[in-house]
């Protein structure tokens, strides 16, 4: 015996080496892998071949039926379509009467209808018409004939014996010779008489069966028969002989049974046979079987083949995998043996149940150390365990070690984290004491806890901070949450009240798993940093997790903010700066990088007013680095927002505001100047626009804000009031003075007359006197 050993080959001898377990290992796991492989793949192999050998029977026998269905309508075409032709103007004339009166007429016709037949007809052979009075025979294929033989005429005549107007029989004489095979349509003619002038034959002969069934003939030694209630072949499909015994053995012996197994000339065929419902025509279809499950033979040789080498891939797994199992057990073992030589009995088990005792007896000793310890143990458990080390531990392990610590494994929790803000002059401590106020500051809250009647553990953060973890098996949650706020303010002023300083608690949400204490613990550190934002001595809530780790400088809402600076508009820079504040308040996390932004904030409007020409002394009477010392001792955001508007941002407004209301001024004068002097000319907004370098719709709300009236008004006035000068003074004309007031004649008086309420030449008269 040789077993398979990695990459090793070993005997019976060196196997028997190895300790019990192991052995008891190999065997197992062989027996565990071969096994359900081998029944799997017999259980495969029978499924998979009765499967391909059910669909191929159900596929013959839908082949049979169409087949079947195929011919049968084929037939009940031909046989509709003859009597159509009996039924025909010409066929139900007097036909003795035709043939007596025109001969050949009537040959020609009968010829010309019969051709007409054949045409509409693919499946006929031939038709002919066998007259009664001459034995003369006309046939479509092969023209007339006047039947000599008494053999032939006997065997038209017997047909007449037949009383049924139609008449289907197996085989066809044609020509002298009788064929077996094919199938013959007889009538007389005219159809319903008792005095026939002749009989009609369609012979469909075996080609246009197989025409019609070749297209369903799949296999190479298939062979397909039509047989009718005599035993009579009709049609046939790879063969013209039918077994002796087939027909008997399928109305007979399978009577009622669709499809059976049959030994023809030494193969073995599946037969399927099936009647037609119209003509009641047997179909049988005998394919051999070895071609038929051929599929099944293919996929039981590619179940075996994976079989095979599902096995040998089972069997080296198997080796391997129980080498890798045993190893811990090995390792197990000798570390209990402290890696030396051991005499392990009949089992390793055994001789690690002896050195378990052992073992058992020390650690014995220990538990009463532990249990000394055991308070410590489980606040840093407790810690580890809100700071999430333990979030990727199974939920049976993690509930184990809550029970071990006593800690309730289905509760409502929450997290609270008490700071001190800072320490007054005025107060008992000093910031050398820390170490003392955590001490105190924890004490305190673990018998405030047990006044409240709330239960929970109370950590040592290590970063100058107490945490609490409360939890409650109450389901009232919401109960629960109210009686924990007001308990907490109450620890809150408590503490305050002692140290004589503020301090701030930031409080989670309540969640109902124990898994969601990482998430807590995180909300209410965060609520601790949003003391910059909320300000401290007060309990902070939880919002919940914010996106905070995201944080991105908002430079383009600072670019916005300098515009609106550059521009002077303070409504804008006001809702900028809130917008600003909004997105450094993601950062609750990390207050310092909220200062940082502010700081930048700040370096980028003092670099702005440099380079506006300003002076940040003169402007704001401080110096950069003490407007940025003044912003640090704001606490909180609002507090940064306030100074910001009120030292830095108002007075860059009213600096700008003043500077842009004089270089407004100056373009407007040298507007008016250009007016005064050219009034006479076609003066135009865009004219002056273009002098002032400015846009034409920018020029006309800059003038009217400035002057308090339009472009058009003023020149309007300035050309008037020259007018009016000219009037008094000279003795021009109206149409004159329009023309060096820089208007046409018509207009100027319509002009004048609204601007002064009278014509210009009633208002000459009138000052002139």
């Amino acid at each position: 015996m040789k077993l398979i050993e990695g990459n090793r080959i070993i005997n019976r001898k060196s196997f028997l080496k190895y300790p019990s377990f192991y052995r008891k290992m190999i065997v197992f796991t062989l027996l565990s892998s071969i096994i359900p492989i081998i029944i799997l793949g017999i259980t495969s192999y029978i499924l998979t071949s009765k499967t391909a050998k059910d669909n191929a029977s159900q596929d013959i026998t839908q082949v049979l039926s169409y087949a079947s269905e195929t011919i049968d309508n084929g037939l009940e075409r031909v046989e509709n379509n003859l009597i159509q032709l009996e039924l025909s103007s010409f066929f139900t004339s007097d036909l003795k009467e035709m043939k007596r009166t025109n001969y050949s007429g009537f040959y020609s016709s009968i010829y010309q209808n019969m051709l007409a037949f054949m045409n509409g007809n693919p499946l006929v052979k031939d038709i002919s018409l066998y007259t009664l009075d001459e034995n003369y025979l006309i046939s479509s294929t092969y023209g007339g004939k006047k039947m000599e033989s008494a053999v032939e005429r006997e065997k038209y005549e017997k047909l007449l014996e037949n009383n049924q107007q139609l008449v289907w029989q197996a085989g066809y004489f044609q020509g002298g010779q009788v064929y077996d095979s094919g199938i013959t349509l007889t009538s007389t003619i005219p159809l319903h008489t008792k005095d026939p002038i002749g009989i009609i034959q369609v012979i469909i002969d075996n080609k246009a069966f197989e025409s019609l069934t070749a297209k369903f003939v799949k296999y190479k030694s298939q062979h397909m028969f039509v047989i009718d209630e005599g035993g009579q072949l009709v049609f046939h499909m790879n063969g013209s002989e039918v077994p002796k015994d087939l027909f008997e053995l399928i109305t007979v012996a399978h009577e009622g049974k669709q499809e059976f197994i049959y030994q023809w000339q030494g193969r073995e065929y599946l037969v399927t046979s099936m009647v037609s419902p119209i003509k009641k025509l047997l179909f049988v279809d005998m394919i051999p079987t070895a071609e038929l499950y051929s599929s099944a033979r293919k996929i039981a040789g590619i179940t075996i083949g994976i079989v095979l080498v599902v096995l040998a891939a089972g069997i080296a797994l198997a080796m391997i995998g129980t080498k890798r199992v045993y190893s811990p057990i090995r390792k197990l073992v000798s570390h209990i043996s402290d890696n030396q030589q051991a005499d392990m009995g009949t089992d390793e088990f055994n001789y690690v149940q002896q050195r378990w005792k052992e073992i058992n007896s020390k650690a014995s000793q220990l538990e009463g150390q532990i249990n000394q310890q055991f308070p410590l143990i489980r606040e840093l458990f407790a810690l580890r365990l809100l700071e999430g080390q333990f979030s990727h531990e199974r939920r049976e392990h993690l509930h184990e070690l809550l029970r071990r610590y006593a800690i309730p494994e289905t509760q409502c929790a929450a997290v609270f984290i008490i700071s001190y803000d800072h320490l007054s002059d005025a107060g008992k401590f000093q910031e050398s004491d820390k170490d003392l106020i955590l001490f105190i500051i924890k004490n305190m809250t673990t018998e405030l806890l047990e006044q409240q009647q709330l239960e929970g553990l109370v950590i040592n953060g290590l970063n100058d901070q107490v945490v609490v973890w409360l939890w409650t098996e109450d389901e009232e949650m919401n109960a629960w949450s109210n009686h924990l706020k007001f308990g907490i303010e109450k620890i809150r002023q408590q503490i305050t009240h002692f140290l004589q300083s503020p301090a701030t608690i930031g409080l989670s949400r309540a969640a109902s798993q124990v898994e969601e204490l990482p998430d807590l613990y995180r909300e209410a550190q965060l609520a601790i940093y949003s003391r910059m934002i909320n300000g401290g001595n007060q309990i902070i809530e939880s919002k919940g997790l914010a996106v905070s780790m995201m944080y991105r400088y908002p430079a383009e809402i600072e670019n916005h903010l300098i515009d609106s600076l550059q521009v002077g508009d303070l409504a804008e820079t006001k809702r900028l700066l809130n917008a600003f504040s909004d997105k450094v308040q993601s950062a609750v996390h990390n207050p310092e990088l909220i200062r940082m932004s502010y700081d930048q904030l700040l370096s980028t409007t003092l670099r702005t007013v440099y380079l506006m020409n300003m002076s940040p002394e003169q402007l704001f009477g401080r110096t950069a680095s003490e407007l940025n010392f003044d912003m640090r001792s704001c606490t909180t955001i609002h507090s940064i927002n306030e100074w910001l508007i009120d030292r830095i941002f108002e007075p860059i407004m009213m600096s700008v505001s003043g500077k842009r209301n004089q270089e407004y001024e100056q373009l407007i004068e040298k507007v008016t100047d250009y007016i005064a002097a050219n009034y006479n000319l076609d003066i135009s907004l865009d004219q002056c626009a273009q002098i002032c370098n400015l846009t034409p719709q920018y020029l006309s709300k800059l003038f009217k804000r400035t002057m308090d009236i339009s472009f058009i008004e003023y020149l309007t006035q300035v050309r008037v009031e020259k007018a009016k000068e000219l009037l008094e003074a000279t003795d021009l004309m109206v149409n004159e003075i329009a023309e060096q007031v820089g208007y046409n004649p018509k207009n100027f008086i319509r002009v004048f007359k609204k601007q002064v309420g009278l014509p210009p030449g009633q208002y000459r008269e009138m000052h002139r006197k």
